[in-house]
């Protein structure tokens, strides 16, 4: 048997001195203590939810009273103004997903274990009935990770949502591309296809773990038209990717759970707006009103294609997302 290398020898653990050791028995009590508040803390949490649970059920009532045939006839596009005043929501909202949040009737939040609220959220968005899917309800599930108790840290391990089943020639995550003229003599017409595009239903109701389908189109579309090797196998890449992207979802999530939902009318009426995403609205505003004058003094005619690029504008405005076609880029999926 060959003698094993001095650097190859694995290093000793120092042992921690006994001050060291008192220490940490130390840390381990006030642990214990803080277990026990966290404990009292959920005890706390069931008891104060089960009085704001009827404030919301009595909302959503009022919401669904009258004869209009939207989501919410009360008070036509509630939740979708609600949820387009919050920045980070907004981003992801695009004008073809607008129509189909007119039919949004409500919201809910509900924990994966009542007696454990740290172990995560589903939230469920319900529908009225509408031409664009048949789905009573889409639900996203955040699956949050053990914490460290020394430093607080939680991370989603999981992000699962339900699948849309779109309506033929309803899909608003894909957009029908014209196919490309072909030289004459050809005989045969090739038909038009479908390609994905940024959208809320696309992008906010994603599946999210290790190998999950929707993190492959991701890193496809992020990484170029290429083959996805050893998918069944993380490396520190994907562990960083899919990190960043349950973090960030984990954020939405968060954003809806505690502020838009149990606020939804503030967000609605524009109390509850960040100041600073307030005055950036304004500011489009008049940059759209400058570029309206713009163009009417102008003595020559607008090139084709001038103004329907600009009503995209507006859109891609209203929906409070930002550079259209960055977004485009990284969204697709």
């Amino acid at each position: 048997m060959g003698l094993v290398k001095k650097e190859d020898a694995p290093l000793a653990v120092e042992e921690d001195s006994p001050i060291l050791k008192q220490l940490k028995e130390l840390d381990d009590k006030w642990l214990a203590i803080d277990k026990e508040f966290d404990a009292a803390v959920v005890k706390l949490q069931q008891e104060y939810l089960k009085k704001q649970l009827p404030v919301l059920a009595e909302r959503s009532k009022m919401l669904l009273e009258g004869e209009e045939k939207t989501g919410t006839p009360a008070v036509p596009g509630f939740w979708l103004k609600a949820l387009s005043s919050h920045p980070e929501i907004a981003e992801q909202i695009e004008s073809w997903d607008k129509p189909v949040l007119e039919y949004l009737r409500d919201i809910e939040r509900v924990f994966v274990d009542e007696n454990d609220h740290q172990k995560g959220f589903k939230l469920i968005f319900k529908f009225a009935e509408n031409p664009f899917f048949p789905n009573a309800t889409i639900e996203k599930e955040h699956l949050l990770g053990e914490a460290n108790p020394f430093n607080g840290e939680r991370s989603a391990t999981s992000v699962k949502s339900t699948k849309v089943q779109w309506n033929k020639g309803k899909d608003v995550t894909v957009e029908v591309v014209a196919p490309k003229k072909k030289a004459k003599g050809k005989a045969k017409k090739a038909a038009a296809t479908e390609e994905p595009r940024p959208s809320f239903f696309r992008d906010f109701f994603r599946t999210l773990y290790p190998g999950a389908p929707d993190f492959l189109d991701m890193k496809r579309q992020m990484f170029g038209d290429m083959s996805i090797e050893d998918d069944d196998e993380e490396n520190e890449e994907d562990k960083t990717m899919l990190g960043y992207l349950m973090e960030e979802d984990l954020e939405r999530g968060n954003a809806l759970a505690d502020f838009i939902i149990p606020y939804a009318t503030r967000w609605y009426t524009g109390e509850a707006v960040p100041e600073a995403f307030a005055r950036e609205d304004d500011d489009d505003d008049d940059e759209d009103e400058d570029s309206e004058e713009e163009e009417e003094s102008d003595d020559e005619p607008a090139p084709k294609g001038k103004a329907k690029g600009k009503a995209k504008g507006k859109a891609k405005a209203a929906g409070g997302g930002g550079d259209g076609k960055a977004q485009e880029e990284c969204k697709q999926q």
